[in-house]
């Protein structure tokens, strides 16, 4: 929906611009002004009180349309911005502004009040009003923290894929990449070394942030990485810096800037084997876990979605774990084990750190051998509780 037709909808559900005034005005008791109002409950709205009767009068009459009403009584940011949306209304000889979504804390507003747009030399006495208005800005003590960065552990390979930024409380809607910097060991800023994207990757809750460093810097052959290599290099020392700027959700920032330095290693450019997992069963009539390592670390934020439990073709509800730097996955399940046969599920979409999938190097993927029905395929490796 444009901007014009949602101030259409909106206006047009709560403009209340009565033909004529339900209530006598009262006799002006002072100066024209115009005034912010915060009632005790609902939004804070805007006042233009002290007006001459036959200005409200000649408004009245006028039956002025949402358009006309925002060049009569004007509120936005600056004078350059879209007026703020909302409703207009005459009532006891004094004009309000609500608006379609209440004010921020904090920010100012430019209100102008010129009935000539809309009158002309009708019923117009004085100069037009102008005011700046702004609510009390909230005193938010900085309280969100960055709780931890996967992959957790302190070596990766330079054809590292993605990384994952978990935070303590929900964040807000802002580009998280204009907060965050890769330093080399010198402190020098890496160039270019994230996928800018027009849209970003959170979870549901907005707590965690996925960082894709640039694909087509760190698979071989392609243009970005023949022109700039990778954005890391073998042997190499680099810190990465989520800055305090930030914003939450509640617009408050970080508690504190968070480093994450980090060693990087050889390109790990090897298929995911399932054959080169371990499965430690536990006894059936229990609920300990089961507990699946793996020989190198793989995709945090996957092994939560691609790796599930079946007992005679139904899947098990149950609690996920992931620890030892990524090597290890258990799975405790919501009721007890029964002795039996069963099958750890591993769809396709599972990845390592570099993008390599279940029997697919990332660098040798043409991009165009990539599944795309609408379900993925699964691996599965049977085991027994006794």
């Amino acid at each position: 929906m444009t901007l014009t037709a949602l101030r259409a909808v909106v206006l047009a559900m709560v403009f209340a611009c009565a033909a004529a005034c339900s209530r006598a005005a009262p006799a002006p008791s002072g100066p024209p002004a115009i005034r912010l109002t915060t009632p005790r409950s609902g939004p804070a709205f805007i006042e233009v009180v002290n007006l001459p009767g036959d200005t409200i009068a000649s408004l009245t009459r006028a039956r002025l349309t949402p358009e006309r009403w925002s060049s009569v009584l004007r509120v936005g940011v600056d004078a350059q911005s879209p007026p703020v949306i909302g409703a207009y209304a005459i009532d006891a000889g004094i004009i309000t502004f609500t608006p379609a979504f209440p004010f921020d804390p904090g920010r100012q507003y430019d209100v102008r009040f010129d009935p000539s747009s809309a009158l002309g030399d009708e019923g117009v006495r004085g100069e037009p009003l102008v005011a700046t208005v702004a609510l009390p800005r909230r005193e938010i003590v900085p309280s969100t923290v960055v709780r931890a960065i996967y992959p957790s552990g302190d070596l990766i390979p330079e054809n590292q894929l993605r990384m994952y930024i978990e935070f303590s409380a929900p964040m807000g809607l802002r580009s998280g990449i204009d907060y965050i910097t890769l330093l080399d060991e010198r402190g020098v800023e890496v160039p270019g070394p994230f996928l800018p994207l027009d849209y970003e990757f959170w979870n549901r809750e907005h707590t965690r942030f996925t960082v894709f460093f640039d694909p087509g810097r760190v698979k071989n052959g392609i243009l970005p990485n023949r022109q700039m290599g990778r954005a890391l290099k073998a042997g190499h020392t680099y810190t990465l810096v989520v800055r305090q700027e930030w914003q939450d959700a509640n617009g408050a920032p970080l508690k504190d800037t968070f480093t994450h330095t980090f060693r990087v290693g050889p390109a790990d450019t090897q298929p995911l084997d399932p054959a080169n997992w371990r499965i430690e069963a536990p006894k059936a009539g229990g609920r300990a876990p089961l507990v699946v390592t793996f020989p190198e670390p793989l995709d945090h934020g996957l092994l939560f979605r691609a790796l599930a439990v079946r007992r005679a073709g139904e899947a098990l509800d149950g609690d996920i774990a992931i620890d030892a730097n990524e090597t290890r996955w258990t799975f405790t399940p919501r009721d007890p084990w029964r002795a039996g046969a069963y099958d750890l599920l591993a769809l396709s979409i599972l990845e390592d750190r570099a993008g390599n999938q279940i029997g697919r190097a990332f660098e040798v993927d043409n991009f165009e051998t990539v599944d795309k029905g609408p379900d993925p395929k699964t691996v599965t490796l049977p085991f027994r509780l006794q």
